[in-house]
């Protein structure tokens, strides 16, 4: 038995983190469906969906036409009726499509129906730059929070890609489960044992004293390399939190971190414009009756180009976050 086995886990990439929950779920409940673009024989885009179709079959992973509003409108329909659906976007760009039946009737039917009627469906989208261009490499998170009836979640490693999808596909609905293009080669400890997420609990993945630094899905991993520069160049010791869950936000993690170091920056791949940042920080002065020393850090206001040079520069990494922390303590 292998040290990791013998400690109650595995090592795994984010992508078999993602389908071992599925087909986990599947087997557990036989309502839960699969629909999208190349999920069935292909395995999904990024491989995330291997091994489904071999074991469940044409009538629960279903291959879709490319045609983002016809099946998440399929999906929230047999959802409504009684089955549990896990839709798949494979560019979060083309979520936009589908946005009617996701916003319109999804995150409403609770609302409409005093609760009577609910939708148990999870849309699971791709997010995030890595060299597809304009159309292909968006982060439109932040919409998804201003929907009333949304639960929005963005791991960063294959452990909790695998716990909060297990919770996701058990909540009531509807969830925009969000992963990243570059997360799907990461690996990581992955517990062996069936392990299910809390929703609306972010992770403090890096204790601090001078500044708390937030961040969610892939940018995480950019935060935490941007904290051991900050204590190796400067000395500033850096707090970094998950965020995990975007709706409902966990603000009472965030705060708590602030009210000890007396800073913030906010780092999202998402536009700063209406962005993540801006909800955590305008949050945090009305918890705590004052708006703290607070920057934010994300991307250029400017469409990813697919020219790596261009997306480079467009895009938040380590020097930005590492110049933005200390320009706000000096």
């Amino acid at each position: 038995m292998s040290a990791e086995a013998a400690a109650g886990t595995a090592r795994i990439f984010f992508r078999e983190a993602i389908a071992r929950a599925l087909a986990e779920e599947m087997a557990r409940d036989p309502r839960l469906l699969v629909l999208g673009q190349d999920v069935g024989a292909f395995g999904g885009s990024y491989k995330e969906f291997t091994g489904l179709h071999a074991r469940f079959g044409d009538d629960r992973v279903r291959d879709m036409p490319v045609a983002e509003a016809g099946m998440v409108g399929v999906g929230v329909g047999a959802a409504a009726l009684g089955h549990r659906t896990l839709v798949s976007i494979t560019y979060m760009d083309f979520l936009m499509l589908a946005l009617d039946p996701l916003v319109n009737y999804a995150a409403k039917a609770r609302f409409k129906t005093g609760g009577r009627l609910r939708v148990p469906i999870v849309v699971k989208t791709t997010a995030g730059a890595k060299g597809q261009g304009v159309a292909h490499s968006q982060c439109i998170e932040a919409w998804m929070m201003g929907v009333p009836g949304l639960t929005v979640l963005a791991p960063s490693t294959p452990a909790d890609a695998y716990g909060l999808l297990k919770a996701a596909l058990r909540h009531d609905g509807p969830v925009v489960f969000i992963d990243h293009k570059r997360l799907f080669p990461k690996s990581g400890e992955v517990p062996l044992a069936d392990h299910v997420l809390p929703i609306g609990a972010a992770c403090v993945v890096r204790a601090g004293t001078d500044v708390t630094v937030t961040s969610h899905g892939y940018m995480v991993h950019i935060a935490l390399e941007a904290a051991e520069r900050l204590q190796a160049e400067a000395g500033i010791s850096a707090e970094v939190i998950d965020l995990r869950s975007l709706a409902p936000l966990d603000t009472g993690t965030i705060a708590a971190s602030v009210a000890r170091t007396g800073a913030i920056v906010t780092l999202e791949e998402g536009q700063l414009t209406c962005g993540v940042g801006s909800e955590i920080c305008f949050r945090l002065g009305e918890i705590m009756g004052r708006m703290p020393r607070a920057a934010r850090v994300g991307p250029l206001a400017a469409p990813v180009s697919s020219n790596p040079v261009l997306e480079g520069e467009c895009l938040p990494d380590a020097a930005r976050l590492v110049a933005a922390v200390r320009k706000l303590l000096e």
